[in-house]
């Protein structure tokens, strides 16, 4: 099975995980599904509702969050993501 390549970066196996609503496909699901090999989706369907602004200032309470929640995936996926650069010849 080939992987699905999305920039300079290929994954192990063409499979992607669904975004799924909100507080469902979080960094967590994203992150280790990419780990392991596939590409993870955040859903960004009211991200922000943790946040302390999210009544008053939902849309910047939703950037912040998915900020977060993107830096947090990649903590998670960066090993998987690393080892493969390594051996296709990639410094990313």
């Amino acid at each position: 099975m080939k992987g699905i390549k999305v920039g300079d970066k290929i994954s192990k196996y063409p499979i992607i995980q669904g975004g799924m609503g909100v507080g469902v496909s979080m960094h967590k699901l994203a992150g280790t599904v990419a780990k392991e090999g596939g590409i993870g989706v955040i859903s960004t369907a009211d991200i922000g509702y943790k946040e302390e602004n999210f009544n008053k200032n939902p849309l910047e309470a939703d950037k912040t969050a998915i900020k977060k929640e993107i830096e947090m995936a990649r903590k998670i996926a960066r090993k998987r993501w690393h080892n493969r650069s390594k051996h296709h010849g990639c410094s990313k």
